[in-house]
């Protein structure tokens, strides 16, 4: 109903982010979970990881490889790695389903469990009750943090890699499929930091750069004591303004943290920024939410 949604809705745009528990079962959260493992066990280990160098030219190919896998995976399913979980001939150190970091970035377009609940009932309602006009889908992300190695995610606006003009029609949706603690590295926020544009923006590079992305201007230096942890149990999720600063710590645990996330963008009178990385291509312009 329109008006117990209404102090939540106040609480959003106040804070920047919203907290909902329990908004996916545990159903839907193991339907997730068990569709990444049938992926991961499909998975083949992309070329330029396998690669092994001894020049700088050969790195600077490597990078390039690298760069071009991720700058070409906004509408294809890819997986990146964490660090040092390959060695030299590209062969895995650990068990392959423990290396990877995520999977990306349109699993909202190509896989059917994804697709599914990125576009389910429960988030489509929650568009509305949002007043999202033209909801598009941009990219999704299944995020692994695994035990031990899930590395850290710095201070950072979503709206740095997703730009729009005007700001604030990005909004992110990140749905916890198992607890996420602040021992297995849960999201940590600065409330109220939504309003104050942003700092840095995360651009393709001139072509022909060794680095395909560069950053223009910088991150300030928040201040730590300003954030708050946001534990949330399997099944829920949290929206995420796009200008809303947060972070994520290292995984020190020994459980992983499963997360499935995805951004839309209010398409109405909005302009997606040439620069992104990110791009909508003749096979995968950005769907509505609303289907």
């Amino acid at each position: 109903s329109g008006g117990e949604q209404s102090p939540r809705l106040f609480q959003f745009r106040k804070d920047g982010f919203l907290v909902l528990e329990h908004f996916f079962t545990a159903e839907e959260c193991d339907s997730m979970r068990n569709q990444i493992q049938r992926i991961i066990a499909e998975m083949e280990v992309p070329p330029h990881c396998r690669t092994e160098f001894s020049t700088k030219e050969e790195e600077q190919l490597q990078a390039q490889g690298s760069s071009d896998y991720f700058l070409t995976s906004g509408d294809k399913i890819r997986f990146f790695f964490e660090k040092g979980v390959l060695d030299e001939r590209g062969n895995f150190l650990i068990p392959k389903e423990k290396s990877v970091s995520k999977i990306g970035h349109a699993l909202h377009a190509y896989d059917p469990v994804f697709k599914q609940i990125t576009h389910s009932s429960k988030v489509q309602e929650l568009g509305r009750k949002l007043g999202l006009e033209r909801p598009v889908v941009v990219q999704s992300m299944y995020i692994f943090k695994q035990p031990g190695i899930g590395g850290e995610v710095t201070p950072h606006q979503d709206a740095t890699f997703l730009h729009t003009e005007p700001l604030g029609r990005i909004l992110g949706f990140w749905i916890a499929l198992e607890d996420a603690t602040r021992e297995n590295g849960c999201l940590w926020f600065i409330p109220g930091s939504h309003t104050s544009g942003i700092t840095r923006r995360m651009v393709r590079a001139a072509s022909g750069t060794s680095t395909c992305v560069e950053f223009v201007g910088s991150e300030p230096a928040y201040d730590n004591s300003q954030f708050i942890p946001l534990p949330i149990s399997k099944g829920g999720l949290i929206l995420i303004h796009g200008e809303v600063v947060h972070k994520s710590e290292l995984n020190s645990s020994e459980s992983s943290r499963h997360a499935f996330t995805f951004h839309v963008m209010e398409a109405k009178d909005t302009s997606w920024s040439k620069e992104n990385w990110l791009q909508p291509t003749p096979e995968l312009p950005f769907p509505s939410l609303y289907t």
